[in-house]
């Protein structure tokens, strides 16, 4: 079953324990979807605050004016898309909704977490792998919350050596959330908030409303400068926060390069190798003369392999099923059997079969390995690439080469750091430079096409839904089913496109490319969905006719949302605990238990799936909520604080995980991490519009706009300043001339680049 589905309906499951009644049932539906579905809650919500408002507001009251307000043209169509994304306007009852749904949410991961110590107990190996290794430099307590402090107790640094740089980085990451979440959002709840409840002025807010900004009664006098002061601040935070985190970073980053094993150290990857020195022979001779005459160690350039790799991949392939065939014979005792093809009645014994037909693939993969290196050393290009890998005898000669423009053409002679051996896609490698780019254009159409069909195929979705009765229970769920089943598979899509079209090469690179996708389908989709509307395409002209008017845009929708982000951070708190439960690995394992030993059981049950909770999914989903914390947090105080207390539980949680039961990843060495403070960054960015935009419609004049769109041009030029200050992707040259001792601990692996099929 795909994860995010079974997550939401195991959710529901456990939420059945801790409620009782039609109106508990329905909240905790609502909080039964994970991060990102969490938009069921609105249901509920609505028929909470209609409920509210006929017990508490009998009399007719007037709409605060942030509700009343909608001069927007295409309102129908924006409020069209609220309805289907669960986004509502702030309205009476949303403080009995929220806590209802914070209540819900505690309950379940209540029931959760005694499940999980139940678990972990149980089953240490699937719970604790990297404990029952001795990884971690302390073995937690045997008791039921003792792995809820794990994550707490182990540094980052300790943690790196652990799981890698990546890992780390995603604790590390945690740590900067809450430190910029307490630093923005103490001054807001101390200062902001009193101002906004004692001195706002506005009338006819709902109780949830009265801490925040849109208590604040239009043109008020000096309000709106503390306001301005308050963006300033903000972006001088963030700005500084992440400046000193990357800085930090920078440090790990060097002393991960320092530390690679060889040969990945010595060797560079070099893409864009011009015909005439498509050969080895040829590609050795240029580094020599460019480099040094003694500098190249190994030099291997891709060949065109594809009918051998098949080959290879058919014995393999068979290899296997002839050790499946003898693990059965040694669990029943009775020799497996089989029918060799459709138009064969005849059964044959499986092990015997499987021996044959490896025996035959030998011959036909030797011969087939020799054609081709006999053909790559006739001419330079034909059977050769234009990618391959050079390995120096020396670090320093590497780290050289890593430097050197060798062309005028920035698309020739592109040398980088290599990829870890293992997650090297040599298939995309051996494409040319035309199928690349064809590959990659497919690729932006279809993730294009994902952003135009989002609003039209939750819309439709959900109308066929809602126009099905099934009863109570499927009324609760249709009016946010489309959205649901599409956001449970959206990374599963753009992972699928990312494997599909653009060329990566490596393996692991998907996850990056997934961070990039799915954090901007995000920020248009739940940050901006307000102001977008049902029709996104129609969105986008109007930007680009009037960009200005995009201020203007966000200002008037943007504000009237307050209520639903409170309620979207709170609704995560039990979808993280959801992931502790581990239920996919769970049950893989115990189903490969009974063919396999228990630790290649365990082998085949890892990692979890890369989709949903992979380094790119995860850094995108952490990222969102970093930034609604940041967005949002002038207009709506708590909400910071609601994201400090999300990244509190995502410690004990991925502290404890990632830690400890997780398997270690290939590691790129950082740029999740990277990619992460960028987004938040732009985050900054997108604040200062919000706050420029509403300043201009609500202050009494325009000095604190003026603060904010000078606080938008600080944060621009952050951005763009963070891309070309911080040089992290290759080991300064420095280093290896002043602090080149530190390089002789890198251990030797043995292996060489080299395509896998080409290996006698």
């Amino acid at each position: 079953m795909k994860a995010p589905i079974a997550h939401s309906l195991l959710l529901l499951a456990v939420a059945s324990w801790t409620t009782s009644g039609s109106e508990e049932a329905e909240d905790v539906l609502a909080s039964s979807c994970d991060a990102d579905d969490s938009v069921l809650l609105q249901s509920s919500a609505e028929k909470k605050a209609m409920g509210t408002m006929a017990v508490n507001f009998t009399q007719p009251v007037k709409a605060p004016e942030y509700i009343a307000r909608d001069t927007d043209s295409n309102s129908s169509s924006r409020d069209a898309a609220e309805k289907v994304m669960g986004v509502k306007g702030n309205n009476y009852g949303d403080f009995t909704a929220f806590l209802s749904g914070v209540a819900s949410s505690v309950a379940t991961l209540s029931v959760i977490s005694v499940i999980f110590s139940v678990l972990r107990q149980r089953y240490p190996i699937v719970y604790s792998g990297n404990v029952v290794k001795g990884l971690l430099p302390f073995r937690p307590a045997d008791t039921y919350l003792s792995w809820t402090t794990v994550g707490f107790e182990v540094s980052t640094d300790e943690a790196l050596d652990i799981v890698g740089l990546d890992s780390a980085l995603m604790l590390e990451f945690i740590n900067l959330a809450m430190k910029l979440m307490l630093i923005i959002g103490i001054p807001g709840l101390l200062g902001l908030s009193p101002l906004h409840c004692f001195f706002g002025g506005a009338e006819g807010v709902d109780i949830l409303s009265w801490f925040g900004m849109n208590n604040v009664r239009r043109g008020h006098r000096w309000l709106y400068y503390v306001h301005g002061l308050m963006v300033v601040f903000v972006c001088v935070t963030v700005r500084n926060c992440v400046y000193n985190a990357q800085t930090q970073f920078l440090q790990r980053r060097f002393q991960w390069l320092k530390r690679m094993a060889s040969p990945r150290c010595r060797t560079v990857m070099v893409e864009g190798i011009p015909e005439e020195f498509r050969s080895d022979e040829k590609l050795r001779e240029f580094f020599s003369k460019a480099i040094s005459a003694d500098a190249v160690k190994d030099v291997f350039i891709l060949k065109h392999t594809e009918t051998l790799e098949g080959l290879v991949a058919a014995k393999a392939s068979d290899e296997e099923s002839k050790r499946q065939a003898e693990l059965q014979f040694q669990k029943d005792g009775v020799r497996p059997t089989l029918r060799p093809g459709y138009a064969t009645l005849e059964h044959v014994d499986s092990i015997d079969y499987f021996t044959k037909e490896v025996e035959k693939a030998e011959p036909l993969i030797a011969e087939e390995r020799k054609r081709v290196l006999q053909e790559a050393k006739k001419t330079a290009g034909g059977m050769n690439c234009q990618n391959a890998f050079v390995t120096f005898n020396d670090r320093k000669h590497a780290e050289m080469a890593k430097e050197l423009t060798f062309a005028p053409d920035m698309d020739e002679w592109v040398v980088s750091v290599p990829p870890e051996l293992s997650t090297v896609n040599w298939a995309n490698l051996r494409q040319s430079d035309e199928a690349q780019t064809a590959n990659s254009f497919l690729g932006l159409l279809a993730v294009f096409g994902l952003y135009v069909s989002f609003m039209p195929v939750c819309i439709g979705t959900t109308n066929l839904a809602t126009a099905i009765n099934l009863g109570p229970l499927w009324a609760s769920l249709a009016p946010t089913l489309g959205l649901t089943l599409f956001l449970s598979f959206l990374p599963t899509v753009l992972l699928l496109i990312v494997d599909t079209f653009f060329p990566l090469k490596s393996s692991q690179l998907a996850q990056e490319k997934l961070l990039v996708w799915y954090f901007w389908f995000q920020v248009i989709f739940v940050i901006f969905v307000t102001a977008i509307g049902n029709d996104f395409v129609q969105f986008c002209r109007e930007v680009a006719e009037n960009p200005v008017g995009l201020l203007s845009i966000m200002a008037d929708q943007l504000p009237k949302a307050t209520h639903f982000y409170m309620n979207y951070i709170a609704l995560q708190w039990s979808a993280h605990f959801t992931q502790l439960l581990r239920y996919v690995n769970l049950s893989k394992f115990l189903t490969f238990k009974n063919l396999y030993p228990e630790e290649e059981a365990k082998m085949k049950s890892e990692p979890e799936a890369q989709d949903y909770y992979g380094f790119g999914s995860r850094s995108a989903r952490w990222s969102i909520n970093v930034l609604i914390g940041i967005i949002f947090g002038t207009l709506c105080p708590a909400i910071p604080l609601l994201v400090f207390v999300n990244f509190l539980i995502c410690k004990m949680i991925y502290g404890y995980l990632i830690l400890a039961a997780e398997t270690r990843k290939p590691d790129l060495g950082g740029p999740f991490w990277v990619s992460n403070l960028r987004h938040i960054l732009i985050g900054s960015v997108i604040y200062c519009m919000l706050m420029t935009g509403v300043l201009v419609d609500r202050a009494p004049n325009c000095i604190p706009a003026a603060m904010a769109l000078v606080s938008l041009g600080f944060s621009a030029y952050s951005v763009w300043q963070f891309d070309h200050r911080f040089r992290w992707e290759a080991l300064p040259f420095y280093e290896i001339m002043y602090k080149g001792h530190e390089l002789k601990d890198a251990d030797d692996t043995g292996e060489k680049y080299e395509q896998p099929e080409l290996k006698a």
